[in-house]
């Protein structure tokens, strides 16, 4: 398991390293001798002896002794192979498999070749090309159309020669099945991912499931117990399960046996999130949550929950796998998660936390619709020009200009009063009042603001 790591972790550099992953101290560096991009790693045994087998860039196959005896820090590659350096590879070698069983090894390149090696003389043991396809569409194996991304071995079917024993990933996300022997044969071909197209391929230690992604997130579960053993395929295997497990593209699988009673799988993608399945695609926990779980218990699984970032944003499911579905199979469809109650989805924080859920952060917030609903179709208008405010005058001041700008006049007459309309809110004084010391104070009042409006 820990070479499967080193193996991703050293992806797109330039040197591979040998990790004490109890205290993260390097104990040894492997150099190839160029400072090409290493693509891929992978630990091979061949009877007793133990190798460290890198592909990349540089499009040979650097081989290191795994030993304890060297007490040098930096550790160089074994002399290339001859059949490697006169007939190996023309383009950037992009995977590497090994079958310890049969002794060989594949790599596969960028122009769509793949080359079957026995590890054990390093000579050529067969090459295979996958055909175009659709031979109607445009073509361009330089553009990376005819890239064979990942390929497997099916090592647990033995040295049996009627049975497809090689499963690659390519070219445009077909998954082909082999049988290496007697110059190489496709026993069958599909495309699980539709117009996504697959990336990656794994299967478990028994070779019974093939485990399918694509660019979307979605993973496929195949059962490949009894597929191409006795013959050619025309159709797919049937499917076991089916969901969407991460929001982008998925990097790496795998699966994960002898830790419970049941296969788990772990999934790691682009959107920054490593994540554990069961077999039947029940979301266990994301690595790095809060909350933690226990593998022998399964009430602490997140299950029925699933992922916030892979609710929030559902696409659906290609056809061609619903298609391909088993009658009776366990068929999970990510668009059933919207039909969950809200207790069943994970809170913002709670579980999913970092990068990956930028794009619900920076997502606009659904519309309300609460009030009477007519007041939410009338347009509002930001005001340009707002005009002052009007100040009333202190109470209990007298003073005439304050005054004037609280009473509104109509007429103001000494000799009639009876057109006097006076309103003073400040005041509480009305004209039409019969007291007498209250018709002196408004006729005073009158008369001052009389004689300011002549002025």
């Amino acid at each position: 398991f820990i070479w499967t790591v080193l193996a991703k972790a050293v992806v797109s550099t330039q040197s591979t390293g040998i990790w004490n992953y109890n205290n993260g101290q390097c104990l040894r560096t492997l150099k190839k001798g160029c400072n090409d991009e290493v693509t891929c790693v992978i630990h091979v045994t061949v009877s007793k002896n133990k190798y460290i087998v890198c592909v990349g860039w540089d499009r040979r196959i650097n081989v290191f002794t795994d030993t304890t005896d060297s007490i040098h820090h930096e550790q160089h590659a074994l002399p290339h192979w001859a059949d490697d350096e006169r007939r190996g590879h023309n383009e950037d070698i992009l995977a590497v498999a090994a079958n310890s069983v049969t002794n060989h090894l594949a790599t596969s390149s960028y122009d769509g070749e793949i080359i079957i090696w026995s590890l054990v003389s390093g000579h050529i043991f067969c090459r295979l090309k996958a055909p175009p396809p659709d031979p109607t569409k445009p073509y361009d194996p330089l553009e990376g159309d005819a890239a064979v991304s990942t390929l497997v071995f099916l090592s647990a079917r033995g040295t049996t020669r009627r049975a497809a024993n090689l499963v690659t990933c390519g070219p445009a996300g077909f998954v082909h099945f082999w049988n290496i022997y007697k110059g190489g044969k496709i026993m069958s071909h599909f495309n699980p991912g539709g117009e996504a197209g697959t990336n990656l391929i794994e299967v478990n230690v028994s070779n019974t499931v093939l485990a399918t992604g694509d660019a979307t997130g979605h993973v496929t579960l195949y059962n490949i117990s009894e597929y191409c053993r006795e013959g050619t395929e025309r159709s797919p295997p049937p499917v076991l399960s089916q969901w969407r497990a991460h929001t982008s593209l998925i990097q790496c699988f795998e699966f994960v046996s002898g830790v419970s009673p049941m296969e788990l799988l772990l999934t790691g993608s682009d959107d920054c999130s490593v994540r554990l399945w069961t077999g039947k695609g029940h979301y266990i926990g994301t690595l790095g949550q809060t909350t933690r779980w226990d593998i022998g218990n399964e009430e602490s699984y997140a299950h029925p929950r699933v992922p916030r970032d892979v609710l929030v944003e559902p696409i659906p499911i290609p056809e061609t796998v619903k298609a391909n579905t088993e009658e009776g199979s366990s068929y999970k469809d990510v668009r059933e998660a919207e039909l969950c109650e809200k207790d069943t989805i994970m809170e913002d924080g709670e579980q999913e936390q970092g990068t990956r859920l930028r794009h619900i952060k920076h997502k606009p917030l659904p519309k309300t619709h609460e009030g009477p609903a007519v007041y939410h179709s009338l347009p509002c208008f930001e005001l340009t020009d707002i005009p002052p405010s009007r100040h009333p005058p202190v109470t209990g001041s007298l003073d005439p200009l304050s005054i004037l700008e609280a009473v509104e006049i109509e007429s103001v007459h000494s000799e009639d009063l009876s057109n006097l309309r006076l309103y003073t809110p400040k005041l509480g004084l009305n004209a039409k009042q019969p007291t007498l010391k209250k018709m002196s104070t408004v006729v005073s009042i009158a008369t001052t603001a009389h004689n300011i409006i002549k002025r």
